[in-house]
């Protein structure tokens, strides 16, 4: 018989969020930096970018319940 090379299935789960919150993380820092407010930005640019930042803030907050509820039921699947 043949064992399994993980056999701790949990630790697999946490090297997947791991990796998973690294990217969310990466691609929130690449967005803040193309957001951030530069001294040679027109006024054009300065309020797109602060609409852009409002726009994002909200849509996170807006989207905080969804994943709340996507982890518990990723939770209750993993027990």
């Amino acid at each position: 018989m043949q064992q399994d090379p993980n056999p701790n299935p949990e630790k697999k789960d946490e090297k997947v969020m791991d990796k998973s919150l690294g990217q969310m993380k990466e691609g929130y820092q690449s967005i803040d930096e193309k957001l951030k407010l530069q001294d040679d930005d027109s006024a054009f640019m300065l309020v797109g970018k602060v609409l852009l930042r409002i726009l994002l803030i909200i849509v996170m907050i807006a989207l905080s319940p969804f994943l709340l509820v996507g982890l518990i039921f990723a939770l209750i699947a993993a027990l």
